[in-house]
């Protein structure tokens, strides 16, 4: 009898520890469930302001919730703002409307990283931009910022129209400065 009492408790034990273990098992797939719902849930939210084009907000929501998942899309959509906001101030620019070409090159220069080469073109046309608003003095620092960028040959095209500028301006020892770089340029 004590025998059976024994093999009675071990085998109670055993079955015990089994619902423990089954327990502990579907607690952590729950858990992990719940985990991955929420997740899903952020993700549909992002798509939901991706969808009603509230872009700015999708891109902090996606970085924020650091959503991986969706940083292919966050790229496409900077691509895409880039060249809305470039095509309209190229357009805005030929039609006259400066000040507006302005903002929409500041827009398009936005989505672009830093070392992406089309952030010369970008700041030369907001300079140029600029300069065709009467606005010198931005202009000036504007386009200055083209002169920093070596390579590129928009920095030509900018020593150029601030040496025009710094002429208009009085500013006839700049002009110089910059015509002695600009011609150190072509020769080469």
């Amino acid at each position: 009898m004590l025998n059976v009492k024994m093999n009675l408790e071990k085998f109670l034990l055993i079955l015990l520890t089994i619902f423990a273990l089954l327990f502990l098992l579907s607690f952590q797939m729950f858990v992990s469930a719940r985990s991955q719902l929420k997740r899903s849930e952020k993700i549909l939210e992002a798509y939901r302001m991706y969808v009603d084009e509230d872009y700015e907000n999708f891109e902090r929501y996606v970085e924020k919730n650091d959503l991986k998942e969706l940083k292919s899309l966050k790229d496409s959509l900077r691509r895409r703002l880039f060249e809305k906001y470039y095509t309209l101030g190229v357009t805005k620019l030929n039609a006259g409307d400066f000040s507006s070409a302005h903002e929409d090159f500041k827009k398009a220069l936005q989505q672009l990283p830093q070392q992406d080469e089309r952030r010369a073109e970008v700041v030369y046309l907001m300079g140029q931009s600029l300069v065709k608003a009467g606005r010198l003095v931005e202009a000036k620092t504007q386009l200055s910022v083209v002169l920093e960028m070596p390579n590129s040959f928009y920095r030509n095209q900018a020593i150029k129209l601030l040496i025009d500028i710094y002429e208009q301006t009085g500013e006839g020892a700049k002009a110089e400065e910059l015509r002695k770089i600009y011609e150190g340029v072509v020769e080469r």
